[in-house]
């Protein structure tokens, strides 16, 4: 029967005829790579898990794909999202109370029109980031804190800038916290107890200059404002109108010098216009009535230290 079955395809060839698979050559391979695979997980379990599994990733994939080359897919993500918002406002997920904590000068109802909701919208379409950013835009507001608290409630935290001093640059005072930002809407008649600081980028460092004051109390008792001349130095005003010049380098240094004069020769007492300390070393002092381009500058009394 072998013999017949081998001089039956003999023939065949011989007459130009052989058998063709109805699957193309590469179909044919993956249904050959597939059968071995069947075969394979048919005696392993290991295998078998990993052919199911690697079929289900497959088969997302194809689907997937599908979707997305069909456009289907923002479809799909909207409708997820609607769905889910659906579901969790039925659950009370929906803002009902808005809690401030800190507010003083800023009223709450400027802080809520800020937030921008209102009561019964839902709880999680509120921009966090730029709800904070609105509150911080007030000015008397310094930093602000949002969050939510499921399932119903948003609380804002406030820190509000504090009153330091009082700024005069271009024949305008406002009103500084310790940092020398601005205070846009307070009023300084309101705050005229607070020291003055005179001159452009006086504000940025008058932390600096009012901490080193704090260190001389009958100095800082009897100043009318503190000026800063060219952006490097500081000049002291006192009530009375004498003039402390003081160094560009180490003024508290300086400082500690006239205290020390002071002690020894009552220095506020005297009735002088100025008391010069630029140059290191030397206390000149200038009285009043005398033009220091005069002359008559002759007249100061020096000291040296």
């Amino acid at each position: 029967m072998a013999k017949v079955g081998q001089d039956q395809g003999k023939k065949n060839i011989a007459n130009g005829m052989r058998r063709v698979s109805p699957l193309k050559p590469g179909l044919r391979g993956a249904r050959n790579w597939a059968t071995a695979q069947i075969r394979s997980a048919s005696y392993s379990r290991r295998k078998l898990v990993h052919l199911i599994v690697s079929g289900f990733f497959l088969a997302f994939a194809m689907l997937w794909g599908g979707l997305w080359l069909g456009g289907f897919i923002p479809n799909i993500t909207s409708g997820f999202e609607r769905f889910t918002k659906h579901k969790l406002v039925n659950m009370g997920f929906v803002v009902k109370y808005v809690d401030v904590v800190g507010e003083g000068r800023v009223r709450e109802d400027k802080i809520r029109e800020m937030l921008g909701v209102r009561s019964g919208d839902y709880l999680f379409d509120m921009d966090i980031k730029n709800a904070q950013s609105r509150i911080q835009s007030l000015s008397w507001v310094d930093t602000a804190v949002v969050r939510r608290l499921w399932p119903n409630r948003i609380v804002v935290h406030i820190n509000e800038r504090r009153p330091y001093a009082l700024w005069q640059s271009n024949k305008k005072i406002n009103v500084i916290d310790n940092e020398g930002a601005v205070i846009l809407t307070a009023n300084a008649r309101a705050f005229s107890d607070l020291p003055l600081i005179v001159g452009a980028g006086a504000g940025e460092n008058a932390q600096d200059v009012l901490r080193m004051l704090r260190e001389h109390p009958e100095v800082l008792t009897r100043t009318e404002a503190i000026v800063f001349v060219g952006k490097r130095r500081w000049d002291i005003v006192l009530k009375d109108g004498m003039r402390i010049l003081l160094p560009e380098n180490n003024p508290a240094t300086a400082l500690q010098r006239f205290d020390t004069y002071n002690r020894t020769h009552d220095l506020l007492g005297l009735d002088l216009q100025r008391i010069d300390m630029r140059v290191r070393g030397r206390l000149t002092l200038l009285p009043n009535g005398v033009n220091a381009n005069e002359t008559g500058v002759t007249k100061q009394r020096q000291k040296r230290a």
